[in-house]
């Protein structure tokens, strides 16, 4: 029984070592997951405009404990997409709203420590730019 129990610890405290410490890399750049593994980014609210038609505002929220930088896209109903960036802080949210849209969106994130850096660090990210 002591020999499950020292296994099970074992295992757990290489599982707890995966996080935001040891994945910092040289840019400052790490992978936006939290200790369980889920992303760091998450889709707060969502909702249309009640003073403008067609006005889709979304809420994205940094569930972290240290800065991400997120590019978000919600598209229109032409299916041309409405993108940008931001660096969003440890527990912040950002909100990103586009006008003759059709409620489709996307996102992704990367984690940044130092701001100057979010275009290195988003680099690394596959189809950041696209």
């Amino acid at each position: 029984m002591k020999w499950t129990i020292g296994i099970a610890a074992l295992f757990a405290s290489q599982f707890a070592a995966a996080d935001y410490y040891s994945s910092v890399d040289d840019d400052t750049c790490w992978d936006a997951r939290n200790s369980s593994g889920g992303p760091c980014m998450v889709v707060h609210k969502t909702k249309w405009s009640e003073y403008s038609k067609d006005n889709f505002i979304i809420t994205y929220r940094n569930t972290c404990s240290h800065r991400i930088y997120a590019r978000f896209c919600n598209e229109r109903k032409n299916g041309s997409e409405d993108c940008g960036a931001s660096g969003i802080g440890a527990g912040n949210t950002k909100s990103w709203s586009t006008h003759n849209a059709n409620g489709r969106y996307s996102y992704n994130s990367i984690g940044v420590v130092k701001g100057s850096k979010d275009w290195v660090c988003s680099g690394k990210v596959s189809n950041w730019h696209d």
